[in-house]
């Protein structure tokens, strides 16, 4: 991994309506084209989803940069960052850009965004050292009809999860469109087990120990208890924070013969479990529950809606890794590109969002605590 810069950010502060003038002269001698008008930049002072920081030596203001963010959202956006040109190289960009980022954190998001001109190689380089990545281009995006180039830098921090709650897991992509909880699982067992083989067999081997038998429609489902009995079954200690009553996914089948088959599914592995004398929790999975879990060393698979995600209106089992005090880390089994860990950060506020399922807001959890 990159040693990314300290958050240095000595001189940063927050702008005010007086820095109006200082700004659009800033801007003026900073850009030769795409700049921000006085108008605008009235706006973005008095906004309170945008957060404008400026850098200043004595009384000359050096730098500014704008962040974005939308209401209930967790993702920010670098909207401009400017230098002014007699001050450029002294480290100016780089303690705005620390100070933009740290700001996205302490606002309770997990993601920053930008978007940078092609040909801007000084600022791309400034960004990887950052540890943003890039992510795609947007042809003609500039007035001048030069390409973007798009960043994003998930702002969970690894150094200070470490000294809180973090796992190392390795990512695995899921090979279908139904095994997100097999894979999940394979993923955690995988961390505890490293002898344990991950690849398609294994993943299909799992989907057919956990599997529901009907979902809506297509192939079956792996509900929690299904999951955990599985797990159970390759040697590792496990427990389950599910609510009591019928199947997670009943709401979305419309046959009363396939609810029937589920729910005698369901009952069966809950048998299983209660038999061996598994925990199983009758109450929500929360945020702070998952950071118990993490802190004394298991590892959550969480049930969420992959609305917020992906936009699909279908559930979906993610790996919970870490926690950094601020911001959760994930493995979707979904993505198969951009970050290579198939890592995914979000806040604290949207864990709360994105875990729960259905109409009913239904929330489960399958924990693993190691092998036996």
């Amino acid at each position: 991994m990159k040693r990314q810069p300290s958050m240095d950010v000595r001189g940063v502060a927050l702008a005010g309506p007086a820095d109006l003038p200082a700004l659009e002269q800033l801007e003026n001698a900073a850009f030769s084209s795409d700049r921000i008008s006085r108008r605008s930049w009235g706006r973005l002072l008095l906004s309170p989803s945008v957060r404008v920081l400026v850098f200043r030596s004595g009384n000359a203001l050096d730098g500014a940069c704008v962040v974005l963010r939308r209401e209930g959202s967790s993702v920010a956006r670098l909207y401009s960052i400017a230098v002014a040109p007699s001050v450029r190289r002294a480290g100016v960009a780089s303690r705005l850009l620390a100070a933009a980022i740290q700001g996205a954190r302490d606002a309770g998001c997990a993601v920053l965004r930008l978007e940078s001109r092609a040909g801007n190689l000084a600022a791309h380089r400034l960004f990887a050292r950052h540890g943003f990545v890039h992510t795609v281009c947007k042809p003609a995006y500039y007035d001048d009809g030069e390409e973007a180039l798009c960043f994003q830098k998930d702002l969970f921090d690894g150094a200070l999860a470490q000294a809180a709650a973090s796992h190392q897991v390795r990512h695995y992509a899921q090979t279908l469109d139904f095994t997100c909880g097999p894979c999940a699982l394979l993923m955690a067992m995988s961390a505890m087990d490293p002898a344990m083989p991950v690849n398609q067999a294994a993943e299909i081997r799992l989907w057919r120990e956990a599997t529901t038998v009907f979902m809506a429609a297509g192939h079956g489902g792996c509900g929690p208890f299904g999951l955990a009995h599985a797990a159970l079954a390759h040697g590792f200690e496990v427990s389950v924070y599910a609510a009591a009553g019928a199947s997670l996914f009943m709401d979305s089948v419309r046959d009363p013969r396939k609810k029937d088959v589920i729910q005698l599914v369901e009952n069966d592995f809950r048998a299983a479990l209660e038999a061996r004398q598994v925990p199983i929790h009758a109450r929500p999975v929360s945020p702070d529950s998952v950071i118990e879990q993490l802190r004394a060393g298991r590892l959550p698979i969480v049930l969420i809606s992959l609305w917020r995600l992906h936009r699909q209106k279908t559930p979906h089992w993610v790996v919970i890794t870490g926690f950094d005090g601020a911001v959760f880390r994930l493995l979707d089994p979904m993505v198969r590109s951009g970050d290579p860990d198939g890592g995914v950060s979000i806040s604290w506020s949207e864990f709360k969002k994105v875990a729960r399922y259905g109409r009913r807001g239904r929330t489960a959890a399958v924990v693993l605590s190691g092998k036996k």
